[in-house]
């Protein structure tokens, strides 16, 4: 029996990459996912901007930020103070057991 895995490599074969999470690195789908929790996607895409905008969509950048300069960032979603302890979280997380890096 085929595992989940071995049925998405196979229909990722068949049918290629979908484009369906409109983001340019893999770094920005994990924090679009997080902003998007009870948002909508026009607001989501608004704080992406703003991070972009401040230079601060990087795990670096992330981690070097204090948590109220974030809420300011990002702002547009709803939920940004508990979404801008998400993403310290997430990217200490990361931090701490992958050197920052999302091919470990």
């Amino acid at each position: 029996m085929a595992n989940l895995i071995d049925i998405y490599h196979k229909l990722l074969e068949y049918l290629g990459e979908q484009g369906w999470w409109p983001a340019e690195t893999e770094f920005e789908v994990i924090v679009g996912a997080i902003l998007t929790q009870a948002s909508s996607w026009t607001n989501v895409e608004r704080a992406i901007a703003n991070l972009k905008s401040e230079g601060l969509l990087s795990s670096e950048a992330l981690l070097q930020v204090n948590e109220e300069k974030l809420r300011e960032v990002i702002k547009p979603v709803g939920y940004y103070n508990a979404k801008a302890k998400k993403l310290k979280v997430f990217v200490e997380f990361l931090h701490d057991n992958y050197n920052g890096d999302l091919d470990k």
